[in-house]
């Protein structure tokens, strides 16, 4: 299922999405701050193992992914289960440099065109990139590539991973609201991934420059950055130039989502979808998504 319209909103969730958007900031972060603690309490084994196949019956996990013997011991708490790792040869990462992989395990929203001026134009609503990045002058840089955006479903994976090879030089934290970022809100709200908070991963690669964007979203515990320690709902933008920049290897784990929720990629031109790849598309983590042309020639030419 695509984008929807307003108008295609059932009353339910409608009333859903202008509840949230009217509650104050302070509201939405309370409530998903007690979440997330929930989510980290201690869980009995017995209690653990019922919760987990609770979960994964009424949402479709998929437990044959899971490492065995973390099922049979069971989980120290919801937030293990639900940041749980795969077990070896459950994703397999497309490893031809020409290929940028699927981020995420999720459903490929839309895929759009940066215009001038680096704005979005999705479904007849236009937003500017610069929002989403906190950052005009990087936005500049994207004008006539793309921007994939992968919704994670509660039933996926919710590691996040870089999609190529390349140096992390920068790490950005963005507080926003904490908004819902299902299809009505979404509908709702067009500048949605431009408000909620986010964590932005900025990589020099060989396909240029890729920012891999978290957005957190109403009921996220919070997200976590995998190769530097941040803080959880930061409350003030906070830029991070890393110092040695780290080489972050095609595949290697970017952060994690506690609970939620979205994944926008932002690449310079040159860069297109892979064959077969479109809007509605279910990914997992490790195929390919888009691909640079340049850098299969720069191969065969080598």
């Amino acid at each position: 299922m695509l984008l929807m319209r307003a108008s295609d909103l059932s009353l339910r969730d409608r009333l859903a999405v202008k509840l949230i958007e009217r509650s104050p900031q302070w509201s939405a972060m309370a409530v998903t701050q007690a979440m997330g603690a929930v989510a980290r309490l201690p869980l009995p084994k017995g209690v653990s193992k019922a919760a987990v196949q609770t979960y994964a019956r009424a949402f479709g996990v998929n437990l044959e992914e899971v490492e065995p013997d973390s099922l049979n011991r069971g989980y120290a708490s919801f937030d293990a289960f639900f940041t749980r790792t795969l077990r070896d040869g459950a994703r397999v990462v497309d490893k031809r440099p020409e290929v940028l992989v699927s981020p995420c395990d999720g459903r490929l929203r839309e895929v759009e065109t940066v215009e001038d001026q680096g704005v979005v134009v999705a479904k007849g609503h236009a937003y500017a990139i610069g929002e989403l990045l906190a950052d005009a002058e990087l936005a500049k840089r994207f004008v006539g590539g793309l921007q994939t955006v992968i919704y994670l479903h509660p039933r996926d994976y919710h590691r996040v991973h870089s999609p190529i090879s390349g140096v992390a030089r920068r790490l950005t934290l963005i507080p926003g609201r904490l908004l819902p970022v299902n299809d009505a809100s979404v509908a709702s709200e067009p500048r949605l991934f431009a408000v909620n908070e986010r964590v932005v991963h900025l990589l020099d690669t060989d396909a240029g420059q890729v920012a891999v964007v978290m957005v957190a979203a109403f009921g996220v515990g919070h997200m976590s950055c995998s190769y530097r320690e941040v803080e959880a709902h930061p409350v003030a933008e906070t830029e991070v130039h890393l110092q040695p920049a780290p080489f972050i290897d095609k595949g290697r784990e970017l952060g994690v989502f506690h609970l939620g929720s979205t994944v926008v990629m932002l690449t310079e031109p040159g860069v297109e979808l892979a064959e077969g790849v479109r809007p509605g598309t279910p990914l997992r983590f490790g195929q390919p998504l888009l691909r640079a042309p340049a850098l299969a020639t720069e191969e065969a030419g080598s």
